[in-house]
C-alpha cells in the first residue's frame, strides 16, 4: 500500500519542487522504492519539466496530450462516470510521473451542478474533493510512495491533494516571509480534515481515509556560517520547531543545485564540493523523510 505525501506551500520560490524531485529520486535510486510522482502545479509544471523536459513545449502550449488529471475533472463536470485511467510516464531518474496539465488552473468546485438539496450538494462537494484519491487508489498496490507536488496557493486542486494524502510537508526558506506560509498550509490541512468529518457525518457510507497529517516544514536554500545556520535562519528554525515542527535536516543553497536545475538532472549527478554537500544533505533529508512518513 503506497504512502502518499503532499508537498505543499502557500508561497512560491521556496524549493518545494526541488525537494519533491530530489526526495523522489533518492527514494528510487538509493532506497530501491517504487515511486510515483504526481505534478499538480498547473502554472509552472516544474517537476514535469525536470523529469521530462520534452513535455514543456506542450505545457507552454496550454495542454498536454493524452489522459491527464484534468480529463478526470472534466468527466466529473460533464456528468460522465469518472474513470481512473490516466497516463503514467517513465523517467530516467527512476520514479514514474503523472504530468502536470495547465488546464488544472480551471478546476473549481463551482463547476459542479447546483441543487436545492443540501444532501445532494454535499455529495457533489465530496465527489470533487475525493477525485484525486479515487484516481490514485488504483496505484496504491503498485508503488511504495506517491509524492504529489502542488501549486503554491490554497485552491480546490490543493484541497484535493490534501485529502488524497496521508502526510503533508511544507518546504520553506528560513526567513519570516516564507515561514509564515507554514501556518497557512497547516490551516488548509485542518480545514480539509474538518470538512471531510462534516461530510461523513452528513452522508454515511462514504469511503473513509485517515485525516492528512502535517509532519513538518523542510528548510530549503538555507545559509550557513562556519557549518551552522546563520543566526537569523537559526531563529526561524527554532520558531518552527516550537510551532508546527520542522525536519532536523535541511538543504543549503549553492551552485550544485543551480547547475542541476540548469542541466535538468538531480544534484547527485553534478560534480563539485558544493554539489557533493547538497547531495548528502538530500540523502539525510530523505532518510528522515522515510522515518516521518513511513510506509504502510
Amino acid at each position: 500500500m503506497a504512502t502518499r505525501v503532499g508537498f505543499i506551500s502557500e508561497k512560491g520560490g521556496v524549493g518545494k519542487t526541488t525537494a519533491c524531485y530530489h526526495i523522489a529520486t533518492c527514494l528510487s535510486q538509493e532506497h530501491d522504492k517504487d515511486v510515483l510522482v504526481v505534478d499538480t502545479d498547473y502554472q509552472r509544471g516544474g517537476i514535469t519539466g525536470r523529469f521530462l523536459p520534452d513535455l514543456i513545449e506542450h505545457f507552454r502550449g496550454g495542454e498536454l496530450p493524452g489522459t491527464t488529471l484534468n480529463t478526470k475533472f472534466q468527466q466529473l463536470y460533464s456528468g460522465q462516470r469518472v474513470t481512473t485511467e490516466v497516463d503514467v510516464r517513465e523517467t530516467q531518474e527512476g520514479p514514474d510521473l503523472i504530468a502536470a496539465d495547465p488546464r488544472l488552473a480551471q478546476v473549481t468546485v463551482e463547476k459542479m451542478p447546483g441543487s436545492n438539496s443540501i444532501r445532494v450538494n454535499n455529495q457533489h462537494l465530496w465527489n470533487h474533493l475525493s477525485l484525486l484519491d479515487t484516481v490514485l487508489r488504483r496505484f496504491d498496490d503498485e508503488y511504495d510512495y506517491i509524492l504529489i507536488d502542488s501549486h503554491p496557493d490554497i485552491s480546490d486542486v490543493l484541497r484535493c491533494v490534501i485529502y488524497a494524502c496521508d502526510y503533508c510537508v511544507s518546504p520553506v526558506k528560513l526567513d519570516l516571509q516564507s515561514t509564515i506560509g507554514v501556518a497557512t498550509a497547516v490551516e488548509a490541512i485542518n480545514e480539509v480534515n474538518a470538512d471531510v468529518a462534516m461530510i461523513h457525518h452528513a452522508i454515511p457510507g462514504l469511503v473513509r481515509r485517515d485525516p492528512a497529517q502535517f509532519v513538518g516544514a523542510m528548510g530549503m536554500m538555507s545559509r550557513e556560517w562556519g557549518g551552522n545556520l546563520k543566526q537569523t535562519e537559526w531563529a526561524e528554525f527554532r520558531r518552527l520547531q516550537r510551532s508546527g515542527g520542522i525536519f532536523e535536516n535541511y538543504v543549503t543553497e549553492g551552485d550544485g543545485l543551480r547547475q542541476a536545475a540548469r542541466d535538468r538532472v538531480p544534484v547527485f549527478q553534478v560534480k563539485g564540493a558544493n554539489a557533493e554537500k547538497q547531495s548528502q544533505q538530500f540523502r539525510d533529508l530523505t532518510t528522515e523523510f522515510i522515518t516521518k512518513c513511513p510506509q504502510k
